[in-house]
């Protein structure tokens, strides 16, 4: 009887320790760009990138992308809003193309799309 109770315990331990990171995975997966720090980042600094279209909001001119890793600027895989400058297009793209684009990180510390163009 003893070692079953244990065992229980035990596996609810697991089982709450597993609940418990579900939502830091989500976290993660989804990040906020204006919430990283960029302190290190000089404003002008360009990056690219590859990603897949997730939303396009042509009226607030933003798209939601879930991009690959860049390494330039230490981000893991993941999934951003990101505003774009007038320069960008957005009617030429739809929910789901493979693009290629260019981030500049602006004097406000935010970085906003400057080219985009469907992933070669």
């Amino acid at each position: 009887m003893r070692n079953l109770t244990t065992t229980k315990a035990f596996t609810l331990m697991c089982l709450s320790v597993s609940v418990a990171s579900i939502p830091l995975a989500a976290e993660e997966k989804n990040m906020n760009h204006s919430t990283m720090s960029h302190a290190e980042i000089k404003p002008g600094t360009e990056a690219s990138g590859v990603g897949v279209v997730n939303i396009i909001d042509v009226d607030q001119k933003k798209i939601n992308i879930t991009h690959e890793p860049m390494p330039s600027l230490n981000w893991p895989k993941m999934t951003m809003e990101l505003p774009v400058t007038k320069r960008v297009d957005l009617g030429g793209f739809k929910v789901g193309d493979k693009v290629d684009f260019t981030l500049k990180l602006g004097r406000d510390k935010q970085y906003r799309v400057i080219d985009m163009a469907p992933a070669k």
